[in-house]
C-alpha cells in the first residue's frame, strides 16, 4: 500500500553539465503530471512524463527540473560586426551634419555599449549527454518518492487493519444478536397483549403471524454475509501491489450500503448502536483510503 503524497530529490553531474529533479506528489483522483523544464530542454518532458507513468498511478504530479552548467562556459559572445560598422558610419555622418559637435574618440568600449553589438549565444545542449543525465536524475528522485509513499502507506495500512478488525467484531456482534429481536418481540408483545386483555384470551394466530413478519423484515442475515464477504475482498485488496485506492473506496461505498440496510430493518437498541459505531469505522476509513495511491 501506498500513499499518494511525498516527495523526492535526485541530482547528477557530468561534462559540464548539472541536474536537480524534486517531485512532490499530493491526492488526485487520477494521475496528473505537471512537468516544468529549463525552455532549452522542453523537447525530453514527454520523455519524462513517461518514465512516471511506468511507476506511478494516482496523484498530482509536479517535477521542477534545474539545470546547471559547471566548468567550462557553454556560452560564446558573437559580435555583430555589420551592425557596428552601421554605428561607426552613422556616427560619422552625424559628425559632417554637425560640424560644432566636439570630436569624439570611438573606442571598440563605446561601440560594444551600442545595444546588439554584443550578442550572447548558448550553446545547445548535447543530447546524448544530457538526456541520460537528465533521466538518471529523475530515477533518484523517484526513489525517495517511493520510499515516503511506502512508508506513509504502511502508516495508513495499520491504522486501516485496526478499523477493520473492529468491523469483522461489529459483524460478530451483529451476527450473534440477531436471533434474539424476534424472541425479544415476541415477549414484549404477549406481556403488553396481557396487560391490555387483562388474562382473557386473544388470537393466537394473528399473534404469531406478527411474529413470522417481524423475523422476517427483521431478518439482517444476508446483509451480514455480504458485509463480511466485502470485508474479506477489503482485506485481501489491501496487500496487493499498484494502484488500490478506487478499488478499496468502491468496497466501503457497498459495505456502507449493508450497514445502512441493517439499520433500517433492525430496531433493536444493540443493533443500531452496533450499526452507529459501523458506520463510524468505515467513515474513518474513508478518510484514509483517499491518501492511498
Amino acid at each position: 500500500m501506498r500513499s499518494m503524497t511525498g516527495y523526492g530529490r535526485g541530482e547528477t553531474g557530468e561534462n559540464g553539465y548539472y541536474f536537480v529533479v524534486e517531485i512532490r506528489s499530493v491526492n488526485h483522483r487520477h494521475l496528473d503530471t505537471n512537468i516544468r523544464l529549463p525552455r532549452d530542454m522542453l523537447a525530453q518532458e514527454e520523455l519524462l512524463r513517461r518514465k512516471l507513468q511506468e511507476q506511478l498511478y494516482r496523484g498530482r504530479i509536479e517535477v521542477f527540473v534545474n539545470q546547471e552548467l559547471r566548468g567550462q562556459s557553454k556560452k560564446k559572445v558573437i559580435v555583430d560586426e555589420g551592425l557596428a560598422a552601421e554605428y561607426c558610419r552613422a556616427l560619422q555622418r552625424l559628425q559632417e551634419h554637425f560640424a560644432s559637435l566636439p570630436d569624439m574618440e570611438l573606442t571598440a568600449e563605446k561601440l560594444a555599449a551600442f545595444p546588439d553589438v554584443l550578442l550572447l549565444e548558448k550553446d545547445q545542449p548535447e543530447q546524448e549527454i544530457v538526456t541520460p543525465l537528465l533521466l538518471k536524475a529523475l530515477d533518484h528522485a523517484l526513489v525517495e518518492l517511493l520510499k515516503q509513499r511506502k512508508s506513509e502507506g504502511s502508516r495508513l495500512a495499520a491504522d486501516i487493519a485496526a478499523r477493520v478488525s473492529r468491523l469483522e467484531e461489529i459483524c460478530t456482534a451483529l451476527r450473534e444478536r440477531s436471533p434474539l429481536v424476534p424472541e425479544q418481540y415476541r415477549c414484549k408483545l404477549a406481556q403488553r397483549l396481557d396487560e391490555l386483555f387483562d388474562g382473557h384470551d386473544y388470537d393466537r394466530q394473528r399473534f404469531f403471524m406478527e411474529i413470522a413478519l417481524l423475523a422476517e423484515r427483521a431478518a439482517i442475515d444476508e446483509e451480514i454475509v455480504r458485509l463480511e464477504a466485502h470485508l474479506q475482498a477489503f482485506s485481501e485488496e489491501m496487500h496487493k501491489e499498484g494502484a488500490i485506492g478506487r478499488k478499496l473506496d468502491f468496497l466501503l461505498q457497498e459495505m456502507n450500503r449493508e450497514v445502512n440496510t441493517i439499520g433500517s430493518k433492525g430496531s433493536d437498541l444493540v443493533i443500531s448502536s452496533l450499526v452507529v459505531e459501523a458506520k463510524s469505522e468505515i467513515d474513518k476509513i474513508r478518510e484514509q483510503v483517499q491518501n492511498i495511491e
